[in-house]
């Protein structure tokens, strides 16, 4: 049976007004650490995205960074360092996103602005295309998501989501869920053939 090696996890690169959202960030760093799974991430240092990284740092995980070009500028600036074991420089927003989604086997959406929301729905319109069966969570800490389901829910009474259970991500409600809600996905062997090829590579 493969197993799961490696999740992204979308998030915001502030730490928003609500303590649960630092905290999950914590839990589910800790979670992926403590079963030997890698982070893939966006490779910012500050907000949820640095704790999230800190946390499987700091619990002895591995951690890929993929970051564009002109946004290293503005990392540098902020006086926070992290040590990646595999740190990944793009040119543009456009190769980060593709490269976060070749290396990951599965995606988290934690709370975060529009930068968060648009990885994430570009994840969905993918699985919907068939391009990929890995399996998608939103990170409802406080309902934080609850807008983005309800909007899921009318544009499919609307008729305008074909397939739309392809598009439908996985809920967690509780950050203590979300790992083991994406290795017991894996665990049903529901991967593609295309996707297998892509996951070999990692």
């Amino acid at each position: 049976m493969t197993e799961i090696r490696s999740i992204c996890v979308y998030c915001g690169s502030q730490p928003g007004n609500d303590p649960q959202f630092d905290n999950a960030a914590r839990v589910l760093g800790q979670s992926i650490a403590a079963n030997d799974i890698r982070l893939v991430y966006g490779g910012g240092t500050q907000g949820l995205m640095g704790t999230v990284a800190e946390a499987v740092i700091g619990g002895k995980g591995l951690v890929t960074g993929i970051i564009p070009e002109f946004l290293q500028s503005r990392e540098a600036g902020n006086g926070k360092k992290l040590t990646f074991d595999e740190h990944i420089v793009t040119k543009d927003m456009h190769e980060r996103k593709h490269a976060m989604f070749e290396k990951s086997g599965a995606f988290v959406a934690l709370p975060g602005g529009i930068g968060t929301l648009e990885e994430i729905i570009e994840i969905m319109t993918w699985s919907q295309l068939g391009r990929h069966r890995r399996p998608m969570v939103l990170a409802n800490m406080a309902g934080f998501w609850n807008p983005l389901l309800d909007l899921l829910n009318h544009m499919a009474h609307a008729g305008f989501l074909h397939t739309a259970h392809l598009a439908r991500p996985l809920v967690a409600t509780n950050v203590e869920q979300i790992v083991p809600m994406i290795m017991a996905e894996w665990e049903k062997g529901d991967v593609g053939a295309g996707d297998q090829a892509v996951i070999d590579r990692m």
